[in-house]
Order: structure tokens, then sequence, then C-alpha cells
């Protein structure tokens, strides 16, 4: 979908880095996050949390722009859980979800 499923308002340009993120994606994970499903789950995750968890937690008030698995995905799918399932998903700003998965990355 183009614009990740929001608005003109709320869309941004993709960075550099989530560019790089994207092209690093199997074909099976680029089929997930294009769902229908993942599309629609998404959405009704940022309207109950609208605003970024992490920011939250550090008492900033700053809009989320996506929704993260934790734990990842693959690790939810491998043990029988629902990747659907809002108890594994945060909503995210772009800044935060590039710091976790920079984590990940360099904690694997």
């Amino acid at each position: 979908m183009q614009g990740g499923g929001y608005c003109d308002k709320h869309k941004t340009v993709p960075t550099p880095a989530f560019e790089t993120l994207n092209s690093k994606k199997t074909s099976e994970q680029k089929k997930f996050y294009s769902s229908r499903k993942w599309t629609e789950t998404s959405k009704q995750h940022r309207q109950q949390e609208p605003l970024c968890r992490r920011c939250k937690a550090n008492g900033l008030i700053v809009p989320a722009q996506m929704v993260h698995h934790n734990p990842p995905v693959e690790d939810l799918i491998a043990r029988g859980l629902s990747p659907y399932d809002h108890a594994y998903l945060e909503s995210l700003c772009n800044k935060c979800h590039l710091v976790e998965l920079r984590k990940k990355k360099y904690n694997a």
C-alpha cells in the first residue's frame, strides 16, 4: 500500500535507513507486512495506542508512526503465537523503531 496506510498529513518520506531495511526483507516478510490483515491490525493498534510507547515512557508526546513486534514476528510464529495479537505489539515513532532494530542487529 502506498504511504503505509497513512493519510497525506501523516505519511512521511521513507528515510534511507528504512529503504535499506525494506530491501533486506525476505519475500515472506514483504508478503506479511503488505497483507491486508497486517495493515488492518497495525491500523487498529495505532488507533488504540497513538503515541510512541518509548517516547511516552520518557515523558515525551510523539505520534506513533509504526507498529513493532516484541518479540520479533519470526519468534512469535516459531513459538506458535499470533503475530496479530496486540499483546505482542507496540506503537513506536520511526526514531525509536530504528534504535530497536539497531540493538537487535548488533546484539544478535
